[in-house]
């Protein structure tokens, strides 16, 4: 090798000046420079100077060593001009011949990059006559030996313009005590911007950018690091500016100190590419998923997989709204830009089929082709006399209201609404038990004859029945059409020439009124009455009202929240009178209660009743409390209570004995009165 243009003779025994080359560990060393050849007319060497290049990054000069000559001997080290200059002069007179190691140069070698010595011009040899020998110039390379430790970089794809952290590793075995880390990156200023690091396992790192260069020193001789597992010592921080592909490359003088010492270090270099994203969209979202999204290099091969939900199918691929692919692989080369692209899918459709059960019970609304997922509104409409129960998929109850909404199946499928004919309680019970027998009560479907019989025992007849204490039918045999609960009173009376009146009964009461009912036992067409607060004597007390011509009479002036009697008695000649019918025992409201005008919203059961009487008033939708009382056929209360917001709730009333009672409720300052049969 030639470090300068030079007179190079090319014969075997041609004057030769050479530094060897040498593979070393880091640390202080002698390189040898031979002089060879220097003998016979290319002899008696009188002057040597020689100008050798070095990186000062990577060598250290110290002195000259074990010069072979004899004379004066001088050697200086340049740093500003990376040079190592020596300077030979014999004693004056005086030259040599040479032909071997002329000296070594003692020098400290850092590593981590082989550092080659060139003879720069201006490098001549001598002789004793003062003539110039023409010499052969050969270099010397230094390389270092096999590292015990790495310090690298990474490869990343950055995309243009945004931020990116590049990781400084370390790690090997001859890093079991790292004390100091000195590192020299440069980088592209055109395609990186420097926005400092951040640290990881090394703290108070100092850091120059200079020229494109950034160094990174690190010391801490009381706290050395273990790296003998790879650690990252911190990222260095840039932003892509350019679109080419850059490095972050290690130079010359980067080193590790272990325990002090250099040790034998590769460094690795990072390398960044731009790269650019592929974003895939699935339309709608729910319809499938897409694979193969993510950064790609430009040229290379992207394969997009577009992979249906269950329920759909595949259409094709879009980008910027234009269609590029109708198949769900799709294949191309990464052009340097970004990409949408859009996979659409498409849901597949079905049939749902709707039936009434029993087809008489209603009609139903939504059967028809729909779209997986699309949403479905089904209606059940009940006909008359029947109710809606639930909707039915196979046996599973999916609804219980009547107009269901829901998001259609990836299947045909079959929906049943559900119907349930009506049913009604229809009581029948006699006005006195002692009187006579009904029968004909019970449960019935809507759209049933119900027939009740009225039969009266020995010395009674029947007379009238009567609901709500209306006549509804003086035949002892009544038959109706089922299409409502009805409460339904035989009223017999005792068989007499003057008969007295049955079907006593009270409405249109108020804080102070009430309107008194009742119904002839015969032909009779004139009565006396006598009303009075509760448990009046009729031979002592009340208040009599004699020749009455109606069957009813309006009382007023009554006080709020009080108990009343009144009793009724035929007047079939002057001298000729009934037993007096009664009492009915009523209470007028308090101030500012109303009566409830559906007294359907109350329902008791069993009807009649043996144990225990259920009272259902969820139609109520109560807020505040019940007050309920128990009155029996002659006004005397057997039960009364007071329950706390509730929809259903049951009286023992095993103890009461058989007979006809009227459960009276007080609900929300209401009132709502029922009839129930003690078995």
């Amino acid at each position: 090798m030639s470090g300068f243009a030079a007179n190079t003779l090319g014969r075997d025994e041609d004057p030769v000046m050479k530094i060897h080359d040498t593979i070393v560990a880091p640390g202080e060393m002698l390189l040898q420079i031979d002089a060879l050849h220097f003998t016979g007319d290319n002899g008696m060497v009188s002057a040597i100077t020689l100008k050798i290049d070095v990186d000062t990054n990577l060598i250290q000069f110290i002195n000259i060593q074990n010069q072979t000559l004899v004379g004066s001997w001088l050697a200086n080290y340049n740093y500003q001009q990376n040079e190592i200059s020596i300077v030979y002069t014999a004693f004056s007179g005086s030259g040599y011949d040479i032909d071997g190691k002329l000296l070594d140069l003692h020098i400290y070698y850092y590593g981590g990059f082989s550092a080659p010595l060139h003879f720069k011009p201006g490098s001549e040899v001598s002789n004793v006559n003062l003539a110039t020998i023409d010499v052969d110039w050969q270099d010397g390379l230094i390389t270092q030996s096999s590292s015990v430790g790495v310090v690298n970089q990474d490869s990343l794809g950055v995309h243009y313009g945004t931020d990116f952290m590049m990781p400084v590793v370390a790690g090997g075995s001859g890093y079991d005590m790292v004390n100091e880390t000195f590192l020299r990156v440069e980088y592209d200023t055109l395609l990186l911007q420097y926005q400092g690091i951040t640290e990881s396992l090394l703290s108070g790192v100092d850091v120059v950018d200079s020229n494109a260069v950034l160094t990174m020193h690190w010391v801490d001789n009381n706290n050395p690091v273990d790296l003998t597992s790879a650690d990252t010592l911190f990222f260095m921080n840039f932003k892509l500016i350019g679109d080419t592909t850059t490095i972050t490359g290690f130079l010359p003088g980067s080193k590790v100190y272990n325990i002090g010492q250099v040790v034998a270090s590769d460094f690795i270099d990072g390398k960044i590419s731009p790269d650019f994203y592929v974003e895939t969209i699935n339309e709608p979202d729910t319809g499938g998923v897409s694979t193969g999204a993510g950064y790609y290099l430009e040229g290379d091969t992207v394969t997009l997989v577009a992979i249906p939900a269950a329920g759909f199918h595949f259409e094709h691929w879009t980008q910027y709204g234009s269609v590029v692919s109708d198949d769900s692989v799709y294949v191309f080369i990464k052009q340097p830009a970004n990409d949408t692209l859009t996979a659409h899918f498409t849901p597949n459709t079905y049939y749902l089929s709707l039936e009434a059960d029993p087809p008489e019970g209603g009609t139903v609304t939504g059967e028809g082709i729909y779209f997986y997922g699309e949403q479905v509104t089904v209606m059940a409409t009940s006909n008359i006399g029947y109710d809606f129960v639930c909707w039915l998929n196979g046996v599973d109850t999916v609804s219980f209201a009547p107009v269901y909404v829901f998001n259609m199946p990836m299947a045909d499928d079959t929906l049943t609404a559900l119907f349930d004919i009506q049913s009604f309680s229809i009581t029948a019970v006699p006005n006195n038990i002692n009187y006579g027998s009904t029968s004909g009560g019970g449960i019935y479907n809507y759209g049933d004859t119900a027939t009740v019989v009225a039969t009266p025992f020995e010395n009674y007849k029947f007379v009238v029945w009567t609901e709500n204490g209306q006549p509804v039918s003086y035949d002892s045999s009544y038959s109706f059409f089922v299409d409502v609960d009805r409460d339904l009173f035989a009223n017999f009376q005792y068989d007499a020439v003057c008969s007295a009146p049955v079907g006593l009964f009270v409405d249109s009461l108020s804080d102070s009124t009430a309107m008194l009912h009742w119904v002839p036992s015969g032909e009779e067409s004139e009565w006396d009455l006598i009303w009075g607060e509760y448990g009046f004597d009729t031979l002592s007390g009340g208040n009599l009202v004699e020749g009455l011509t109606d069957t009813q009479y309006f009382l007023t002036n009554l006080d709020p929240g009080t108990v009343y009697d009144f009793y009724v008695r035929a007047v079939c000649t002057d001298e000729e009178h009934s037993v007096w019918a009664g009492p009915y025992t009523f209470t007028t409201w308090y101030v500012g209660v109303e009566e409830v005008d559906d007294a359907s919203k109350v329902i008791l059961f069993p009807n009649p009743a043996t144990n225990l009487l259920t009272v259902n008033m969820s139609e109520m939708k109560i807020k505040n409390s019940v007050n309920y009382r128990i009155v029996n056929l002659t006004g005397i209360e057997v039960i009364h209570s007071k329950l706390s917001v509730v929809d259903q709730f049951s009286v023992n009333i095993g103890n009461l004995p058989k007979g006809i009672y009227f459960i009276q409720f007080n609900v929300d300052g209401k009132q709502v009165s029922k009839t129930f049969v003690k078995r």
